[in-house]
Formats: structure tokens, sequence, C-alpha cells
């Protein structure tokens, strides 16, 4: 059923973005209140340029808001 064939790509493309442990920080810090570009790139020692783009990932996935 193709519903099935998105679903899966969906799901898949999901977890490709949850497979970065970066990421997956971000939103664990998030979860204690918001954050921006600069408080995240000190806790997780990584460029400002890095954070934007997971960032943006987990967004695209509505998985952070602004």
């Amino acid at each position: 059923m193709p519903w099935r064939n998105f679903l899966a790509e969906e799901m898949a493309d999901l977890l490709r973005v949850l497979s970065h442990p970066h990421r997956i920080r971000i939103i664990h810090e998030l979860r204690n209140g918001p954050l921006d570009v600069n408080g995240l790139q000190s806790i997780l020692d990584i460029s400002h340029a890095r954070v934007s783009q997971y960032l943006s990932a987990l967004k695209q996935h509505h998985l952070v808001s602004e």
C-alpha cells in the first residue's frame, strides 16, 4: 500500500534526524527552557554553524520551535 511506503519513509527520515548525539542533546537541553544558539554552542562545545544546522534540521521535522 502506498501510504505504508510513505509512512516508512517519513519514519526513516525522522530517525535519521535523531541519529546524531548532538541533536538528541539539543532536544534534551531545550526541555529545561529556551536557549539561543550561543547558549547551546557553549553547552555542546561545538561551532555556532553546526548548532544552527542541527537546529534547522530539528525545526524542519517539528521537533523544536522558535
